[in-house]
């Protein structure tokens, strides 16, 4: 008699590669079963300006800055909590007057560097700022110096009022899980530097401590020079419109979803990425050409994914109904 095999979801049973999970496909509605059981729960690098600054036992010293940073953020979530449970705020902590405020910045600041002490070169020390709250989490400015002096462009920490999304029927696209999640699977499909496009830079998230860092977008940010045309080469739409770009640039990657089935294969996405950013004319001619005879060639590798990528092309962006 043949044994009955119980169906196996592989996303709550995945090892421990969180990285290469998140790269491959995003809008998991299983994340709260599987992520809080994993081991190491930190995704991407802190900025290399942070890196940097240590020197021998770089890995400890890191892990140490990560501890630290995750205190930090968790003192900073249990003042909104009691804040608003004390009617100290209605809304964010911009409902304190200016020099209240200030010296909630400075008391953050001064906490994140008792943190720090021993950890970081002497001299060198953080300053946090409030800068606004969204539906999901509040943003603050974070700088860092080495005896008065900047040394990184500014970032933005950003912190969740919860660690999972409270809303179950949104967890597959809002919340600290499903936003790193789409922030590595974009940083994958881009192809090209991410400050570069509309979107910020995004360096880091803590899972266990629900927090992410991304570039500050101030007016010093990049510029815009390669916009990536998501809705079009990788079918994703922001359903979130209220959240208005700051300086040209997206922040919030809350609320996006993709079209049903559309290009689940890397290999033809990455052709079809190809095909959309080539210039119309001689350029986008010769490239078709090219992609035809190596279709006929059998001993091409991948030849049908091309072949599909050149036939979703061909449909002249009238991609409404083809699903692959």
């Amino acid at each position: 008699m043949a044994i009955k095999i119980n169906f196996t979801d592989y996303e709550k049973c995945y090892p421990s590669r969180l990285k290469k999970f998140f790269r491959s496909n995003f809008n998991y509605k299983t994340y709260d079963e599987f992520i809080p059981n994993m081991k190491n729960q930190i995704v991407g690098n802190f900025p290399p300006e942070i890196i940097n600054l240590f020197g021998v036992n770089k890995s400890e010293n890191i892990k140490q800055f990560q501890q630290a940073m995750g205190e930090c953020v968790q003192y900073l979530r249990q003042c909104y909590i009691e804040f608003k449970k004390n009617n100290i705020i209605q809304f964010n902590f911009t409902d304190m007057d200016s020099e209240d405020l200030k010296l909630f910045e400075k008391k953050s600041s001064e906490f994140l560097n008792s943190m720090l002490k021993n950890i970081v070169p002497k001299g060198i020390k953080a300053k946090l700022e409030y800068v606004g709250k969204g539906g999901w989490k509040n943003v603050f400015k974070f700088s860092m110096y080495d005896y008065g002096e900047k040394i990184m462009h500014d970032k933005a920490l950003q912190i969740f009022y919860n660690i999972s999304c409270p809303v179950k029927s949104l967890r597959n696209s809002q919340g600290i899980y499903a936003e790193t999640n789409f922030w590595v699977y974009l940083k994958n499909i881009i192809g090209h530097n991410m400050d570069k496009t509309q979107f910020t830079k995004y360096y880091m998230s803590d899972l266990k401590n629900g927090y992410s860092m991304t570039e500050f977008a101030d007016s010093d940010i990049t510029v815009t020079s390669a916009p990536f045309d998501f809705e079009n080469i990788a079918r994703i739409f922001y359903t979130d419109t209220t959240n208005e770009p700051i300086n040209g640039k997206i922040y919030d990657v809350g609320g996006c979803l993709k079209f049903p089935g559309f290009i689940k294969d890397k290999v033809v996405l990455k052709y079809f990425k190809k095909l959309m950013y080539r210039t119309p004319g001689k350029d986008l001619t010769d490239y078709t050409e090219r992609l035809k005879l190596l279709i006929q060639n059998p001993k091409t590798p991948h030849r049908d994914k091309i072949k599909q990528a050149l036939e979703l092309f061909q449909k002249e962006k009238s991609i409404d109904n083809y699903v692959i």
